[in-house]
């Protein structure tokens, strides 16, 4: 039997935090040494979690120096600008880092356009970029991983298939309904149950999302390559109008994609319907259906469920997918890449079912 890997969580009080939790303490190679949280500092975790009381008693929320110190690897669930002398911290210390936050997604010259100038821009290309469905082949010997958002992991896949097959059009409008715990746990008055509760609307449109870049720029190094990418490869950026919306509910992402290819492809349903099957054939974590997906399919799972349809009035190719931003979008993503990197089965520890109701 191997030694467990010891890993710690910084953020560990938010919500992408508790769910790498949730999965950690199923994962049979992991092992949790510590958690770091400035709000909760030296409380017990049932005191940030009550769906923990009974489990990690032999714990209490650390700083990160000491999270750090004491682990082999380290999730980092911490804001945008604040994580990257974190990661630095780690890497410098000889830690493994697997970092949800933004700040080794983008190439340096994107960072400081959409986020600010970047701390830390020599550790940019030590970054590996952990959408699995696209890298996994260059996930295995890195140091430091950089999940992808939440919403650009569901427009990708949704338009991933159309990217590699050359149908694409000029443009792609991707509209995502998402829910409240996107936004993470602070207080904001926008958040309140009220101000949410029986409403929708649509937030930072037009080409302002942050995950704007991100989706433009996968898309852009997947037209016209192959299924597996490299994270640093050259790129134009291919142009997508991204307008997400808050709707009223706890967990979950539905993005819905449109495209209009060269009006002279003689496309069909059926068509689309196997470009789709054969890129996610094997893919334990996406699944294609021909039946349009819904997030109740995916709610507390690390799976996304896709698929398409053609419109053949308006030429449109209509693409769908369905993720839980707490699972795929985040968690569960971030554990498929630490099971790549150490050799693991890839589900290991990971939620592949939803809950329903």
């Amino acid at each position: 039997m191997t030694t467990p890997i010891r890993v710690g969580i910084l953020g560990a009080s938010g919500y992408g935090g508790a769910e790498l939790i949730r999965r950690l303490l199923h994962h049979p190679h992991a092992e949790i040494t510590g958690l770091a949280s400035r709000q909760y500092l030296g409380q017990p975790i049932a005191a940030c979690w009550p769906q923990l009381t009974g489990r990690l008693e032999h714990l209490s929320f650390q700083t990160s120096d000491e999270v750090i110190e004491g682990c082999d690897l380290v999730f980092c669930a911490t804001p945008h600008g604040a994580t990257a002398p974190l990661v630095k911290q780690a890497l410098d210390a000889g830690k493994r880092v697997i970092d949800l936050s933004a700040d080794f997604r983008l190439p340096a010259e994107l960072y400081e356009q959409w986020y600010q100038k970047h701390p830390h821009p020599e550790i940019i290309e030590q970054a590996r970029y952990g959408l699995v469905e696209l890298h996994r082949k260059e996930l295995s010997g890195g140091d430091l991983i950089a999940v992808p958002g939440c919403n650009s992991s569901t427009a990708i896949l949704s338009l991933a298939p159309l990217a590699v097959n050359g149908l694409l059009g000029p443009t792609a409008i991707v509209n995502i309904m998402t829910g409240v715990s996107g936004a993470g746990r602070s207080v904001s008055l926008g958040f309140h149950f009220a101000e949410v509760n029986e409403n929708a609307k649509p937030y930072k449109v037009a080409g302002t999302h942050r995950h704007t870049a991100e989706i433009e720029m996968t898309l852009g190094r997947l037209q016209g390559s192959g299924r597996n990418v490299k994270t640093h490869t050259p790129f134009d950026p291919y142009s997508v109008s991204f307008n997400p919306h808050l709707v009223p509910m706890s967990r979950g992402i539905l993005a819905t994609c449109y495209t209009r290819p060269d009006v002279s492809m003689d496309l069909k349903q059926e068509t689309l319907f196997e470009h789709y099957r054969t890129f996610y054939e094997g893919d334990p974590l996406v699944g294609f259906s021909e039946d349009l997906p819904q997030t109740k399919a995916v709610y507390g799972s690390d799976r996304t469920v896709v698929s398409v349809r053609l419109d053949g009035r308006t030429g449109q190719i209509v693409s769908f997918a369905a993720t839980d931003n707490l699972g795929k979008g985040a968690a569960g993503q971030a554990l498929q890449n630490f099971n790549i990197m150490h050799g693991f089965a890839e589900t290991t520890g990971l939620i592949t079912e939803g809950l329903w109701p």
